[in-house]
């Protein structure tokens, strides 16, 4: 189930723009955990973000993107989800599901100063919270501007990310 505040800020979006969709970025692993079941690729309804990278092995246990009006019957309540782990993010996008998990694709691994390369976790509502807080450079913010809005459940609080505000 899409929560509420989503849902209204779907269609406050769709008033200015006149489509878009809701997108679930989920954490593999915190699924599987709470549903015992691994999250499996679907065309037009779930797809690994590490597809087709150097880190497939993972992809059990990393980032999904879930189109929820496809998966109805077939992924578990991700809303329940959300509230019980820190495992999706819900991004409003007019992207397809797959074109928009190539948007995010780039943004798996970053590199450092010190020339490594780091897995920045975005997909986990702790990390987004701490890079949206950090990333205020316009090429750091880079990875919000793949979608239209990012809305995550935080220590108790919901969170929107986009190019109108943060809160």
């Amino acid at each position: 189930m899409i929560p509420t505040s989503v849902a209204a800020q779907l269609r406050e979006y769709r008033k200015r723009h006149y489509s878009g969709h809701v997108l679930a970025l989920v954490d593999g692993l915190q699924y599987q955990q709470q549903t015992g079941q691994q999250l499996a690729p679907e065309d037009d309804m779930t797809v690994s973000l590490f597809a087709g990278t150097k880190d497939i092995a993972l992809a059990h246990a990393g980032p999904w993107l879930v189109d929820p009006k496809q998966t109805r019957d077939r992924v578990a309540d991700l809303g329940e989800l959300e509230q019980s782990r820190p495992a999706v993010i819900w991004l409003i996008s007019s992207e397809s599901l797959e074109r928009q998990a190539e948007k995010l694709r780039p943004h798996l691994n970053i590199r450092l100063p010190v020339g490594r390369s780091a897995l920045p976790r975005f997909w986990d509502p702790r990390v987004l919270h701490a890079l949206n807080a950090a990333c205020q450079d316009k090429t750091w913010r880079a990875l919000f501007r793949t979608a239209e809005a990012w809305q995550y459940f935080n220590e108790g609080q919901r969170f929107t990310i986009n190019d109108d505000a943060t809160h």
